[in-house]
């Protein structure tokens, strides 16, 4: 098992598994699946089995069914590229003989992905079946180029240009500054904002891009914004899609940081959300995607919305709001992950479908990720702490009036690298000040596990 870091994992011919494949940030989807094709195949939870597949590398796992792939042996916290750890899966030789041992007891074996991949290839073998979009239109609709050669005739984009490589770029750029204060440039593939940014002179983007010389690269009129909403929905076929909700992002520059819900847009800036949300799933629906995607959008001051891109797989938000709407769906309505299921494998509705119109949000939930911007050395840890659906209901259910979880902390003595999770928050609450107050005292006690010369370069 070299290719193995480590696991916990002890095959039961007796029960019925899965596998499910992703970050840790998202291990509580593997639930909401769980139960999702106990309903479907008519299996009780209790004999289904979710493997988790992972490549994350933290001091200690307090997860059940782990199997965690990554080569690197040392206590260094480096992010896999998702396509590294695709590969990984498919060449592993442990995954190879487990799939086959449990196809010796089970007529099909289903793999749940948080996002779908060309260089995933294990469900090559017959009765391996992917629970999720095909994977060369997610490789076409990952592509910021492509996003704009598809969507802007659907939806309001910011106008657009493309550069086929470094010098074009900075012949462009200079055009551009000419009549425009800021641009946005990106490389083709940027996801979570990692390959781009907002230049303010010619100077940010050869400091940015000039090792970058074959690259192909976006620009875009930069435009001035308050709010960087975030929208989640499934397309079930040409026909339907279905729309889960909004949150507003946090964005430090051009990345990611985490998300708040629900969203403080007006409730006609929602409305209008949700409509282009729908129009650009129906668009993804008729290249045959099927599945779960969010949508990013920014809005002004003068309430005009512009599409940012599509996200074709299960985003940042998504584990939150499985988590919300577990609070509030009646018993017996399909989560998310059952409406991707009968999605993807039936191009049809799940029974008992719910709209969110039709629930009361019961819940506010915010969310950051501590991600680094320079190698560092923890000098301490936080607990492993697990239970994110329980600490949903309680809060829904007035048990308990706030709380907040520190969750995927590396652990003691790591390097982690410029880009990797050192941690993420999650809170929960009655109002925004409730989620305000968790976020910042759980970015206050994982600042405590840097070394404290080091906290400053953060």
């Amino acid at each position: 098992m070299k290719d193995i870091r480590w696991t916990n994992f002890v095959y039961d011919k007796g029960k019925y598994h899965f596998l499910f494949i992703s970050e840790l940030k998202a291990y509580g989807l593997g639930h909401f699946f769980k139960i999702a094709i106990s309903k479907a195949l008519d299996i009780p939870e209790y004999k289904i089995v979710c493997i988790t597949i992972a490549p994350d590398i933290f001091e200690q796992y307090n997860y059940e069914n782990l199997i965690i792939i990554n080569h690197i042996k040392t206590k260094e916290n480096k992010r896999k590229p998702h396509d590294e750890f695709m590969k990984d899966i498919s060449n592993s030789s442990y995954l190879d003989k487990l799939t086959d041992k449990i196809l010796k007891n089970q007529t099909k074996l289903y793999v749940y992905m948080f996002e779908s991949s060309e260089f995933m290839t294990i469900d090559k073998k017959n009765n391996i079946v992917v629970v999720g979009p095909k994977s060369d239109i997610v490789k076409t609709l990952s592509n910021k180029i492509s996003l704009y050669e598809i969507f802007s005739s659907i939806v309001p984009m910011a106008d657009h240009f493309v550069a086929n490589n470094y010098v074009e770029l900075i012949k462009k750029a200079n055009e551009l500054f000419q009549t425009h204060d800021k641009l946005f440039v990106s490389l083709e593939q940027s996801a979570a904002g990692a390959n781009s940014i907002i230049a303010s002179n010619i100077n940010d983007i050869k400091n940015r891009f000039e090792n970058k010389t074959q690259d192909i690269f976006l620009i875009t009129s930069y435009i001035k914004h308050t709010c960087d909403p975030t929208s989640l929905a499934v397309v079930i076929n040409e026909n339907y899609v279905y729309f889960a909700g909004i949150a507003d992002q946090s964005i430090e520059g051009t990345s990611f940081r985490g998300s708040t819900c629900p969203s403080k847009t007006p409730p006609h800036i929602q409305q209008e959300i949700k409509k282009q949300t729908i129009q650009v799933g129906l668009a993804m629906a008729k290249m045959g995607y099927r599945g779960i995607y969010g949508c990013d959008f920014i809005t002004t001051n003068k309430n005009k919305i512009y599409f940012i891109e599509v996200n074709p797989r299960k985003q940042g938000t998504t584990m939150e709001f499985c988590c919300s709407l577990h609070t509030m769906l009646p018993v017996g309505a399909p989560n998310l992950p059952e409406i991707e299921f009968y999605a993807v494998i039936k191009d049809n509705k799940a029974p008992n479908m719910v709209n969110i119109e039709a629930l009361k949000q019961n819940i506010y939930w915010a969310t950051y990720n501590q991600k680094l911007k320079n190698r560092l050395k923890t000098i301490s840890y936080l607990p492993q702490q697990r239970g994110e659906i329980e600490m949903f209901e309680a809060v829904a259910s007035s048990k308990l009036t706030k709380e907040y979880m520190i969750l995927e902390h590396v652990g003691q003595e790591f390097f982690v690298n410029e880009g990797s999770f050192l941690a993420r928050v999650i809170a929960t609450g009655q109002n925004y000040k409730d989620v305000e107050a968790g976020v910042d005292m759980g970015k206050k006690l994982i600042a405590w596990t840097i070394t404290q010369d080091n906290k400053k370069d953060k």
